[in-house]
């Protein structure tokens, strides 16, 4: 409905009508026009009604019937608006009480509605509620100045709202308690118990009944906040479970990994990037759930319960998720959540970004504070455990080469001895009889013999022990090698996932962007049909031309005798002013 009313509050005409650019546009070539952000309503001052009516009615307003009164000068100023209004409310009773119909306007309605609730009610009151429906991209645009939401009341346990109120919070930015909100990390989001003081009021325009926050409680949010956590932890220690996941021992090494985050954020990217980079052969299985907002305690839940019944296959499990608010950690802060990491079949660890403050998991499984210190912490671990083999390789090397030594040495040994007892049997062979120096040389034969073959036992038992740890390091470095090829494959199928989301997300997003094309073009087809001029004529109105075809807007343009031509919806006459 487009209008111009009296507003008698304001001692103006109230100029109101459906948001529309254009129409915009035209208000705002009329003088002295003004816009109230509270009323959301446009208003000019009666000495602009006249320019006011020349603009406006040809483009489909109405007049209520005292600025009708007023355009066609049976009244003037203040006084003969006010009057004349009183008359035609007065008149409206009448009819009323007569028994005769008189139906109201929906905007009538609305305004007595608003009155309604403005004397009824307390000014300002406080409010308790959680918040719904809240704008994630709060400030990000020049002109996002306000923050409207709602606030809703649940029942302990229950998803679904009790009851709810539309809120409204004007340059909010502004606003030092929202600042100080938000300086504590805890921004306005859905799910946030929060306490405000509010004013009552109703949007005319569209019926609807709403607040409009004047001053937020963040004390009372914060203690909500450390309130909802410390219950949490208190029915864990109560279970008695609140160690079972921290006490749990890590394996030694950590290669087969699950992981649950958000695919294709920048915490599953960087998780991913520090195990690839390490050069070990670690297996990554992602299981993608939402890690924050309405839906994520129930992804969250499914990924764990995917990885313990499969816990055979899987050496630890990472929750991580990048950097955010205070209230991102809501998502983690909830009791079945707690139960269900603190009783998990495999290790977890968790990182979720965030420096200074801690969720209800960080108390239950071993922490780390990014995304990027977990996969530095399961590197570290398998760094460690190849050092030991390799050291342990190394030893075995050393000592071998040690005994090969020590028995090169016994062997030389050996044969000086054995070099020392011949020359001296040979120095008694002299003086004895030929029989002895014969058996002399039998015996040295054979202890020549059996040190050879005692040397040769040696060697061969070196020899074996080497080749063996040899074998064993092979194996090992075959099986890593498996592994780097198992991980390489399991990267290429996640490209390909995630390549497949996002061409879908892209035809989502065309199909959307043509819709509103489509209706913005409808919308501005509407708009030049009522600008049409033989839509105009069709209302009543007519078109007037001098004799040299002009066109008469003033009475100031035409004396007396002039010719006139005067076009009509549907044919034309000519006239002469008397």
């Amino acid at each position: 409905m487009k209008i111009l009313e009296w507003w008698a509050e304001k001692g103006r005409i109230r100029v109101r009508f459906p948001y529309d650019a254009v129409l915009v546009a035209e208000v705002k070539e009329v003088t002295g026009r003004r816009w109230h952000r509270e009323e959301k309503a446009w208003s000019i001052p009666l000495e602009s009604a006249g320019e006011a009516g020349r603009i406006l009615l040809p483009l489909g307003f109405q007049a209520a019937p005292e600025v009708e009164k007023l355009l066609t000068g049976e009244i003037e100023g203040i006084a003969g608006l006010t009057q004349a209004a009183e008359t035609i409310r007065e008149h409206s009773g009448e009819d009323h009480a007569s028994g005769e119909s008189t139906d109201w306007s929906v905007s009538r309605l609305n305004e007595e509605v608003r009155q309604a609730i403005l004397q009824g009610m307390p000014k300002t009151l406080w409010l308790q509620g959680e918040v719904m429906g809240a704008d994630r991209s709060l400030g990000r645009g020049s002109n996002a100045s306000h923050l409207y939401f709602r606030l809703v009341e649940k029942e302990q346990g229950a998803d679904r709202p009790l009851a709810e109120v539309s809120a409204v919070m004007w340059n909010f930015r502004r606003d030092a308690s929202f600042r100080k909100l938000e300086e504590n990390g805890t921004p306005l989001e859905d799910g946030l118990k929060i306490r405000v003081k509010v004013r009552l009021d109703l949007y005319v325009a569209r019926g609807q009944y709403q607040v409009t926050v004047e001053e937020i409680d963040p004390e009372f949010t914060l203690g909500e906040l450390a309130r909802r956590r410390e219950e949490i932890l208190a029915e864990v220690r109560r279970l008695g479970i609140e160690r079972n996941n921290l006490d749990r021992e890590m394996p030694t090494v950590p290669l087969r990994v699950g992981v649950v985050t958000s695919p294709g954020s920048d915490a599953w990217k960087d998780f991913h990037d520090e195990l690839v980079r390490s050069g070990f052969a670690f297996e990554i299985s992602l299981y993608g759930a939402r890690v924050q907002g309405e839906g994520a305690e129930s992804d969250l839940l499914k990924a764990l319960a995917y990885f313990a019944s499969r816990e055979a296959e899987f050496d630890v499990v990472a929750v991580i998720r990048g950097g955010g608010s205070r209230t991102d950690l809501m998502a983690f802060d909830t009791l079945d959540l707690a139960k269900s990491v603190a009783l998990h079949p495999v290790k977890v660890v968790v990182g979720i970004g965030h420096h200074a403050d801690r969720s209800v998991l960080d108390e239950l499984a071993h922490s780390e504070k990014t995304p990027t210190a977990v996969g530095q912490y399961l590197v570290s671990r398998v760094q460690e455990s190849w050092d030991s083999v390799v050291g342990t390789a190394e030893s075995i090397v050393d000592r071998a080469s040690a005994l090969i030594e020590m028995e090169t040495e016994r062997q030389m040994h050996s044969r000086k001895r054995v070099a020392l007892l011949g020359r001296r049997a040979l120095a008694v062979a002299v003086d004895k009889k030929e029989a002895q120096r014969l058996r002399c040389q039998r015996q040295l034969g054979r202890a020549i013999q059996q040190e050879g073959e005692a040397l040769l036992m040696r060697t061969r038992r070196i020899h074996s022990a080497t080749s063996v740890q040899t074998q064993l390091e092979r194996a090992r470095q075959d099986s890593r090698i498996q592994r780097l090829i198992s991980a390489a494959g399991n990267r290429l199928k996640d490209g390909q996932r995630v390549r497949s989301e996002s061409r879908r997300r892209l035809v989502s997003l065309a199909s959307r962007s043509l819709m509103r094309e489509q209706e913005q073009l409808a919308q501005r087809i509407r708009r030049n049909r009522s600008a049409d001029p033989q839509q105009i004529l069709g209302r009543g109105f007519a078109w007037i031309k001098n004799k040299q075809g002009a066109t008469v807007r003033n009475s100031d343009e035409v004396e007396k005798g002039d010719r006139l031509h005067i076009r009509l919806s549907e044919g034309s006459v000519d006239a002469r002013v008397e």
